[in-house]
């Protein structure tokens, strides 16, 4: 499995509006604050396309699109090795896309198969990239069997964010000194997943005590 890194303006606003509204966080971002002011709150996707390109006026795209993939070849193999351990399987496609965003709120689609990453992080963008592709591997290996036990939408999104954990107890050699510390919601999860992981390093353990 590869990441492929491109900008596309319409995949940038499909992500600005789908995160106007969050599952996780309810607030609006200061992105989404500035185009309130500027242009109200109408969330034309063509009022929003403008919105994005003019606020991108003298960005050189290809040349972050092609720093970030820089950055991020050298540890995909062996983070990418390390999931398919974790969560034993191997990722089902042979590629994820990974597009570029204006708004610092990332959305995904797993069914598409793709997610967003932050076009101006002035810091490494690699511990964002692996809690994204996290969730794709949480989705591959668990969704249908949750779904199956009538585990709730909310619920999956809690375990799947907690499992999220896992990034500072087994790739904290490749998070360029970061800490995934999760939502406000979700401590006192995540410190479960933790204290069970590291009691025997079994991830369906881990969802089985999650869901109970």
């Amino acid at each position: 499995m590869k990441i492929e890194f491109a900008y596309d303006p319409e995949k940038d606003v499909e992500n600005f509006i789908k995160t106007l509204k969050s599952t996780t966080d309810q607030s609006l971002t200061n992105f989404h604050k500035q185009y309130i002011e500027e242009q109200g709150e109408n969330f034309d996707p063509d009022n929003v396309k403008s919105f994005i390109l003019g606020h991108l006026s003298g960005v050189n795209v290809l040349e972050v699109v092609s720093k970030i993939e820089d950055e991020w070849r050298p540890i995909e193999q062996g983070f990418i090795e390390r999931c398919e351990k974790i969560f034993g399987i191997k990722y089902p496609l042979e590629k994820i896309s990974a597009y570029l965003t204006t708004n610092n709120r990332c959305s995904y689609n797993t069914k598409g198969n793709y997610f967003f990453v932050y076009l101006h992080n002035k810091k490494s963008n690699n511990p964002s990239i692996m809690h994204e592709i996290f969730h794709f591997y949480t989705y591959y290996t668990f969704y249908e069997e949750l779904m199956w036990k009538s585990v709730s939408r909310e619920k999956y999104e809690d375990i799947k964010e907690s499992l999220t954990e896992l990034l500072n107890l087994e790739f904290s050699d490749l998070m360029n000194g970061a800490t995934d510390w999760g939502y406000p919601q979700h401590q006192e999860k995540r410190a479960k997943v933790r204290s069970i992981w590291i009691s025997g390093k079994n991830i369906n353990k881990v969802v089985n005590e999650l869901i109970n």
